[in-house]
């Protein structure tokens, strides 16, 4: 080990010449001295070579069979590979650390690793591992003196909230950082993210004046002012909730365009694509072509730090974009599939490394607890008697209502099986029968001597596809929690290797606050969308899209075929079968459309 290390010395030397020198007079004992050289790499944002002296001292501490520097070695490890956006390398040594910090019993130090690990996930996009990770690391850190972080984790909660549509809850988890912030008055750049976090929430529930009051008083602030990182971030979200409040106003472009200045002027890239993309929102209705320039260069900075969150986010706006301006899709199209199945494999990871080592740890207390049952045996009787209480009422609550409910559920039910009784009975005594005739002409072929005997063959064949269509219209749709994989499933049936169907696999938990006939309603109007699509558009590309925004479902469907003409007096039974289905929901909606412009349809209804 001993000759290893001075080889790694004699290389650091040989290629960093004077300041390795000056790095190597620090050194007496490579075992006191290597977390100094991480930190010395750290801190001059080296971090390759921070990484490097990290794996060295993590070995180290592992042939010294010592505990807290194999903690401190992997935390290193995570805060340097999180530094050079390497996500998924920085979770594992973070949970890495998290676990042995555990073990020996450091609670406050394993909270603030679930702080760093919750951040990643909010950074991944994964709003409800972040939040579960988050809540986990508050049961560490709540009683401590730990302000630092317990308002981190607050903060963290804030926002996966915020970003699940859980505006109030948002609000409330906010004003809990914002006010331990103000109490312990700790005054930095953390607090004043927090209170700009606070206006964004105030913004999604529409409250722009008390948003924009928020942020005026920030652009104030002497910390905002002296750190253009925030002094970018408080002008870009001052520009866009302005323009979402009033479109028309003239200062939302220049604040936009100042803070994409400053984050050019810092070369801050993911202060870029922030700007870009809401530049490119900006511009989006009335200058498409400036509205993809600025989306092209968000993906682009996207790519450079290779956060496949933000890659679909540009790609989100460039998508309807160049569709709009009749542009090539193929790239986007693949980069979109790429980048979207990439990034549930590594949200399946990282939850998967948590996931195990928290079993370990509950697997251990667990084994404690054994061990001093005999103690509290006539306590845990007690509260055995209470439950078992406890279950009979809840139980007794619980029948009579599933009895209520399954009266109402089952004249729902009634009225549905007859739909799917009607569709095989068209289908037995309709199609079966159209069927015969057809093989009837077919070993007949004088009947197909003349013209009229195509157009009739033709036209029974026609019939025939539109008997089995009846029967697979009244398939029974799962609403249950497989929902969302079932609505997957049939969008997929419709591409093929002239049909490139895109869209976003959606966590279970998206579908749980929709009713058995939302789903349904919704299910048929996406089918009745497609179908038409497959018999109309002669479309090469399709993307659709489902988002909760302010208790609302929106559903973006757009496709690059022919179009049609945008009157609704033209339009077939498919399209007002649609229409009819979103009034049902309470919904409103808008087709975009002209002859071989594509098709863009955007529907919304309350959930």
């Amino acid at each position: 080990m001993k000759i290893y290390i001075s080889l790694f010395l004699f290389f650091l030397i040989a290629s960093n010449s004077s300041e390795s020198l000056v790095f190597y007079s620090k050194i007496e004992s490579h075992l006191i001295k290597s977390e100094d050289s991480i930190k010395y790499y750290s801190k001059r944002k080296r971090y390759k070579q921070a990484i490097l002296h990290a794996k060295v001292f993590l070995e180290n501490s592992y042939n010294n069979h010592d505990s807290s520097k194999i903690a401190k070695a992997n935390f290193h490890l995570g805060y340097n590979y999180r530094k050079m956006d390497s996500l998924e390398k920085a979770y594992f040594h973070y949970n890495n650390s998290f676990s042995v910090y555990l073990k020996l019993g450091d609670s406050s130090s394993a909270g603030k690793k679930l702080l760093s690990m919750a951040n990643i996930q909010k950074a991944l996009g994964d709003f409800t591992g972040c939040k579960e990770t988050a809540i986990e690391g508050l049961t560490y850190l709540e009683n401590s003196s730990e302000y630092n972080s317990i308002i981190g984790l607050y903060h963290i909660i804030s926002v996966a909230l915020k970003e699940e549509g859980s505006y109030k809850k948002a609000l409330s988890w906010n004003e809990k950082a914002v006010l331990l912030s103000d109490s312990k008055k700790i005054k930095n750049r953390s607090s004043v993210i927090y209170k700009n976090s606070r206006a964004n929430i105030l913004a999604k529930q529409s409250k722009y004046q008390e948003s924009l009051l928020i942020l005026s008083y920030l652009l104030k602030d002497s910390i905002v002012l002296n750190n253009k990182t925030e002094h970018a971030r408080i002008l870009t979200n001052l520009g866009r909730i302005k323009w979402l409040q009033n479109k028309g106003n003239n200062e939302s472009e220049s604040e936009l365009l100042k803070g994409l200045h400053i984050r050019k002027e810092i070369n801050s890239v993911s202060g870029l694509i922030s700007s870009n993309i809401h530049l490119a929102k900006y511009y989006l209705q009335d200058n498409p072509k400036q509205a993809l320039t600025f989306a092209q260069d968000a993906l682009d900075n996207a790519k450079k730090i290779k956060n496949p969150v933000s890659i679909l986010e540009a790609l989100d706006l460039i998508v309807p974009l160049k569709t709009k301006l009749n542009i090539g899709l193929t790239e986007e199209a693949n980069l979109y599939s790429k980048t979207h199945n990439k990034l549930t494999q590594i949200r399946q990871k990282i939850r998967s490394i948590y996931a195990t080592t928290k079993y370990d740890n509950d697997k251990l207390t667990n084994d404690n607890l054994i061990l001093k049952a005999e103690k509290a045996e006539k306590e845990r009787i007690n509260t055995l008697m209470w439950m078992v209480l406890f279950s009979i009422i809840a139980f007794s609550s619980f029948f009579i209502y599933r009895k209520n409910h399954q009266k109402k559920r089952a004249a729902i039910e009634s009225e549905y099986k007859a739909e799917i009784r009607m569709g095989k009975k068209v289908h037995d005594e309709l199609g079966n029968d159209i069927f015969y005739l057809m093989t009837q002409i077919q070993n007949n072929p004088k009947l197909l001597f003349d013209n009229k005997g195509f157009v009739l063959l033709e036209g029974l064949d026609k019939v025939y596809q539109k008997a089995r269509d009846i029967t697979k219209k009244y398939t029974p749709i799962k609403t249950d929690e497989n929902f969302g994989d079932e609505l997957m499933t049939m969008l997929n049936s419709y591409g093929n290797n002239h049909i490139k169907v895109i869209t976003k696999e959606l966590e279970t938990s998206f579908w749980s606050v929709f009713s058995r006939n939302q789903k349904l309603e919704l299910f048929w109007i996406v089918r009745e969308l497609m179908t038409n699509m497959r018999k109309y558009s002669k479309a090469s590309f399709v993307g659709i899209t489902f988002t909760k925004v302010q208790n609302q479902l929106e559903l973006n469907y757009t496709d690059n075929g022919v179009g049609f003409t945008n009157n609704p007096t033209n339009w077939g039974t498919g399209l007002k079968s649609v229409e009819t289905r979103i009034k049902n929901l309470n919904g409103n909606f808008s087709f975009d459309s002209a002859p071989d412009k594509g098709v863009a349809v955007k529907i919304k209804f309350p959930v």
